[in-house]
C-alpha cells in the first residue's frame, strides 16, 4: 500500500511540475467552483423539500382549525339547547310544585275536598294511571 501511495505521489509531482502555474490555479478554481455549485444545488433542493413540508403542514393545520371551529360551534349549539331544556324543566318543576301546593291548600281549606282526598283511590283509576304511565314511558324509548 505504501508503494502505491508513493507511486501516485511521484506521478502527481511529475504531472504538476510539467504544468504552468496558471493551469494549476485554473484547475483549483474550477474544482472549487464545482464544489460550491454542488453545495448550492443541494441547499436549494433541501429548501424546496422544507417548503413542500411546510405547505403540507399548513394544509393540515387549516383542516384542524376548521374541525375545531365546527366542533366548537356544535358545542355552543348543544349548550344553548341544554340551557333551554333546563329552563323548561325548571318551569315545569315550578308548575308541578304550585299545583301540589294548591291541591294541599284545597284539601286543608275545603272540607268536601279534604273528605274526598282521604278516600282510597279506586282500582280502575290506579290501573288507568298505570297504563298511561307505561304508554308514556314506551313512547319515550
Amino acid at each position: 500500500m505504501a508503494a502505491l501511495i508513493t507511486t501516485v505521489w511521484v506521478w502527481g509531482r511529475k504531472l504538476i511540475s510539467g504544468m504552468k502555474f496558471e493551469v494549476i490555479l485554473m484547475a483549483v478554481v474550477l474544482g472549487w467552483g464545482a464544489m460550491q455549485t454542488y453545495e448550492a444545488t443541494k441547499a436549494e433542493q433541501h429548501a424546496n423539500d422544507l417548503k413542500a413540508e411546510l405547505s403540507t403542514e399548513k394544509a393540515v393545520n387549516r383542516g384542524l382549525e376548521m374541525m375545531a371551529l365546527h366542533y366548537g360551534n356544535q358545542m355552543k349549539r348543544l349548550s344553548v339547547a341544554l340551557e333551554a331544556r333546563e329552563a323548561s324543566r325548571a318551569l315545569d318543576d315550578r308548575s308541578i310544585m304550585a299545583a301540589r301546593a294548591a291541591a294541599r291548600r284545597m284539601e286543608n281549606d275545603d272540607a268536601p275536598t279534604g273528605d274526598w282526598a282521604d278516600r282510597p283511590v279506586p282500582d280502575a283509576a290506579t290501573e288507568w294511571l298505570q297504563r298511561l304511565r307505561e304508554h308514556i314511558s314506551g313512547d319515550a324509548h
